[in-house]
């Protein structure tokens, strides 16, 4: 776990400077961009973010699941990165082929609600090319014990080079075209820096050795490709379809609010993101060995630690909805619910821990894929029967019951067919301090002045829920990092 832990607690800082950061992006998109604009960004990211996933022909399952058996540094890991770059090109050409298909229809349907997607949407291209590389060479990088980089590529640099192209956008140094040129390249970064970082490492060679992969290792690569196909184009589904079906019913503008509304939720879920990407490389490995109780381990520390920190994230949002709605403006007013509803659910699933990297990384990584294709078409059920009805609040609802309930399966089944289940009494005491630090953060007072209020509210909640999961042990890992903080301060002193 000391891995895990140590690249935790760094991939979790630098997603959480994102988030700083992605906070004032949003602010400052809000008043510098129309909504439309900022619909446009959201259907780009999500369109290419479904497109990228399918190019990947599912091969991030195999690197996941089987380089284990290619690892080995003196031979340059038996060709694996030939075979992960060939495949990378061949899904490549694939999804243009089907994007020159769909374009007619694309720019057809949007011609009249959505002008400013027919307008840049030759900038999916190279969105798809470089986000399938990305998607690609980190889940090769994680695998040499490196889940950080991407992280920080993704949750903060990608927001920095963001936040500075406004600044440039506000100073009329760069006009909107210019802005999403840039936004483009930023999101495309990643894997221009991951290539060169690897070859900086040497680990970036591209000899094949064919003769190592023998028919029955040939045979499991295909399964697990197909099935990857399946299982990563329907988890990105399940998190991009929403944005994608807004824009379809809606327009780019209530496009634009439900993304701004929707960064608000997913901030609940960043603990469990810079876990599940190195606790995915432990877990494999322990597959491979059979080790059951570090398996064990993993699954009931990874829930309990992204509880506790989800969980104090869920209760200062709701807390301080008043002040996101002092930031976000009128136009927002009267959806508070679409943040109330994004946030539970993905506290509902970050309390289900590692279960996503239990289940893709063992022998019945099938039963996952089957699951989430399921789930994908209940999802755009969901989405066709509550989006006309009540809107983004329709999407948001979709999401919650499509969402929380792909990731309570995965843990019934878990527990049914591996005997692995990751709650216990104490998870339910958890729950009860958070309830404790709520009903404090709800009885304070609203403060007419924003940061006093802000700060107040806050820190008591802070105080409460860390002091009573402290001093009445909800964590290990919390009572060890908490006792190393004391013991600094009082060396300080």
């Amino acid at each position: 776990m000391g891995v895990i832990k140590r690249q935790t607690i760094k991939g979790s800082i630098y997603s959480y400077l994102g988030v700083a950061v992605g906070f004032l992006v949003t602010i400052i998109s809000i008043k510098l961009l129309s909504s439309e604009q900022i619909g446009l960004t959201a259907i780009l990211v999500a369109v290419s973010g479904l497109y990228s996933q399918f190019s990947t022909l599912g091969f991030t399952k195999v690197i996941e699941r089987l380089f284990p058996y290619f690892r080995d540094n003196d031979k340059n890991h038996n060709g694996f990165l030939f075979f992960t770059l060939a495949v990378g090109f061949i899904g490549f050409v694939i999804s243009l082929i089907t994007f020159f298909i769909l374009k007619p229809y694309i720019i057809e349907s949007n011609q009249a609600k959505a002008p400013l997607l027919v307008e840049y949407i030759w900038y999916l291209v190279p969105l798809i090319f470089f986000r399938m590389f990305t998607l690609m060479l980190d889940s090769y990088n994680k695998m040499l014990f490196d889940a950080t980089t991407g992280t920080i590529l993704t949750d903060f640099v990608f927001r920095v080079g963001t936040l500075l192209l406004l600044g440039a956008f506000f100073l009329q140094w760069i006009n909107y075209p210019v802005f999403v040129f840039g936004y483009v390249f930023f999101l495309s970064f990643p894997a221009i820096y991951l290539t060169g970082l690897l070859i900086y490492r040497k680990q970036f060679n591209v000899q094949p050795k064919l003769d190592f992969i023998t028919p029955p290792l040939r045979k499991e690569m295909f399964g697990l490709s197909i099935f990857g196909i399946i299982g990563g184009v329907s988890s990105v589904a399940l998190k991009q379809v929403d944005t994608v079906m807004v824009g379809a019913y809606t327009n780019l503008n209530l496009t634009g609010i439900y993304a701004n509304l929707f960064f608000f939720g997913t901030v609940v879920l960043i603990p469990s993101v810079a876990l599940g990407k190195i606790s995915s490389t432990i877990i494999a490995n322990a597959w491979k060995e059979n080790d059951i109780e570090t398996i064990k381990d993993i699954y009931f520390k990874s829930s309990i630690n992204q509880l506790f920190a989800s969980l104090l994230i869920f209760i200062l949002i709701i807390t301080n909805l008043h002040n996101v709605y002092k930031l976000l403006g009128s136009e927002y007013l009267g959806t508070e619910w679409v943040i109330i509803l994004i946030s539970l659910s993905n506290l509902i699933v970050a309390s289900t821990g590692s279960s996503v990297q239990i289940i893709g990384t063992s022998h019945k990584y099938k039963i996952q894929t089957y699951s989430l294709g399921v789930l994908v078409l209940l999802a755009v059920v969901f989405y066709m029967i509550f989006i006309p009805v009540w809107g983004i609040t329709g999407a948001a609802i979709g999401s919650l019951l499509s969402v929380s309930g792909a990731s309570l399966m995965r843990v019934f089944y878990l527990k049914r067919n591996m005997n692995l289940f990751p709650y216990r009494l104490i998870h339910l005491k958890c729950l009860a301090f958070g309830i404790i630090a709520f009903a404090v953060g709800e009885i304070i007072p609203a403060f007419d002045n924003f940061i006093i209020d802000l700060f107040i509210r806050c820190s008591a909640i802070c105080a409460v829920f860390v002091g009573l999961c402290y001093f009445f042990p909800v964590s290990t890992d919390l009572t060890q990092i908490a006792n190393k903080f004391l013991k600094q301060i009082r060396i300080l002193k």
